[in-house]
């Protein structure tokens, strides 16, 4: 790639995060939470229960930040952390009460970055093979990146959600 294509990328790309970025703030902060906040919460609510280094391997953050995170979300009460009796050496994070309607308080906003692309893909077939197609290759970019078990929680999880809609 010439220098002049890897300098539109970078700032496309960045662009792009910058909308997503700020949306997933303005709608976190919107229920009192942070993003990283939020994304926990989605998180262990897809999960049920979930171990801290799940939660770091699916939010793609280290192992101490999520301990940051999830001690932020217990002091403010919307998870508890539990052990199993078969293994006291395992925490695992679940929503309380709380926490479950913090989520679903969590799922009221919509993001103008998903907004376009939908609009966009309704235009045409060709825009519609298009998105499918970008949807296609940022699952290889991530796959590539980030590995199976990223892939695999993200496309199960959606069907998941895709079934409770």
């Amino acid at each position: 790639m010439n220098l002049a294509n890897l300098h539109i990328m970078m700032n496309y790309l960045r662009g792009t995060y910058k909308v997503l970025e700020e949306e997933w703030q303005k709608s976190a902060r919107s229920i009192g939470l942070t993003q990283a906040e939020q994304h926990v919460l989605w998180i262990v609510q897809l999960e049920k229960e979930a171990t801290i280094t799940k939660i770091a391997t699916i939010g793609l953050w280290d192992v101490s930040t999520v301990m940051q995170v999830i001690t932020r979300l217990k002091q403010k009460g919307f998870i508890t952390l539990t052990k199993k009796s078969s293994d006291r050496r395992v925490s695992y994070a679940v929503l309380t009460e709380k926490g479950k309607e913090k989520y679903e308080e969590s799922k009221q906003f919509s993001y103008k970055l998903f907004e376009y692309l939908e609009s966009f893909g309704e235009n045409s077939n060709e825009n519609r093979q298009f998105v499918e197609n970008l949807v296609k290759f940022h699952r290889e970019l991530n796959q590539h990146f980030h590995g199976s078990e990223f892939i695999d929680w993200t496309e199960q999880t959606a069907k998941t959600m895709n079934k409770g809609s």
